[in-house]
């Protein structure tokens, strides 16, 4: 039997169990919200031939394994599958073949066509809103707090009309790809709570709409790009990254790995601290030489010098004799009292 079902919102529900396998039969199907639940399932593969599907939202389940199936989703503009257990490498998922977030032609070419008119739940620039209507040309991936791995794929540089992007708090590694540059519509970026490194691109300093970015914890280095947009960043956004500086975490980059990259200034005080120092122990040397040089001198040449330091030396040698001694005399005599006392005992 055929379902002509094009919408199924069950968001914050305390289902459980799986995805239904009878959506398979529903090919009209655009949105799918199950939100907010306790569904415990692996992704649904069988999702994967509805090429109407526009919207899919999973987020905050125990949904888990890798999202190995293909998808070619050419009208898809929403995913949001955060806050559960998937793992694998992003590279399995075809963002390629989402082709209204690459060529930026949705449904309509109309701004204010709205997709769905009813109540839809979605993080929006770092804030979970809930939307009345979404709008045809609103582009938004969410896969934060997951256990994704490996490198971001260059293919999210092709999202071209993506507006909202967050893979924050999974375990991705590498660097942040300079395709991200070509997402001149991303109004927010979500990086945070990786183990992305090297240097942030300069390209993202030219994307003119994005208002929100966390690149918080990770391992990113070096100088944060200069440009208008992203002056405009707090400390906050960079926070975690000890080797990263810049104007945004007041943090001079002369200060960073090294005399090499010392400003003028802070070379020349180095340099006087470091000859202070060297002097400082050349003096004590210096000192020590020169006084055992004047002992020297003095014993060669100075008879009665002669006799009187060996004399005191003599006079010195003879007390520590006499008190090692007497030392031991009292410990015989304490040891005589004590043997004297058990007898009468």
């Amino acid at each position: 039997m055929d379902c002509s079902l094009q919408y199924l919102d069950l968001n914050n529900n305390a289902l459980v169990g799986k995805i239904p396998k009878s959506l398979e039969r529903c090919q009209w199907l655009q949105f799918l919200n199950v939100g907010n639940n306790n569904i415990n399932d692996t992704f649904p593969c069988m999702l994967s031939s509805k090429l109407l599907l526009r919207g899919l939202v999973l987020s905050s389940n125990k949904f888990h394994g890798e999202v190995t199936c293909h998808m070619s989703w050419p009208l898809l503009q929403i995913v949001d599958i955060s806050s559960n257990n998937f793992s694998g490498f992003l590279e399995s998922i075809n963002f390629s073949s989402w082709s209204s977030m690459v060529s930026g032609q949705f449904l309509d070419d109309s701004y204010y066509y709205s997709l769905w008119s009813s109540d839809v739940t979605l993080t929006i620039k770092g804030v979970s809103r809930q939307m009345g209507k979404i709008w045809a040309d609103s582009g938004t991936i969410d896969l934060s707090c997951n256990n994704f791995r490996g490198g971001i794929p260059n293919a999210i540089g092709d999202l071209t009309s993506i507006r909202q992007l967050n893979f924050s708090h999974n375990a991705l590694n590498g660097s942040i790809p300079n395709s991200f540059g070509q997402l001149m519509n991303l109004e927010s970026l979500d990086l945070s709570g990786n183990r992305l490194t090297e240097l942030i691109p300069v390209e993202l300093a030219g994307l003119s709409f994005l208002s929100v970015l966390n690149l918080s914890y990770n391992k990113l280095v070096g100088e944060i790009p200069n440009g208008r947009q992203f002056q405009t960043f707090s400390a906050d956004s960079f926070k975690g990254n000890p080797g990263l500086c810049g104007f945004n975490l007041d943090i001079s980059c002369s200060r960073i790995d090294g005399s090499d990259h010392l400003s003028p200034q802070e070379d020349e005080n180095g340099e006087e601290k470091s000859t202070e120092i060297e002097w400082e122990y050349v003096s004590a040397v210096l000192g020590y030489v020169v006084g055992l040089g004047i002992i020297a001198w003095l014993l060669l040449l100075s008879r009665s010098f002669r006799e009187k330091y060996f004399g005191k030396v003599e006079e010195v040698f003879e007390d520590i004799c006499d008190a090692r001694i007497r030392r031991k005399r009292r410990r015989r005599h304490a040891r005589r009292v004590v043997r004297n006392q058990l007898r009468r005992q």
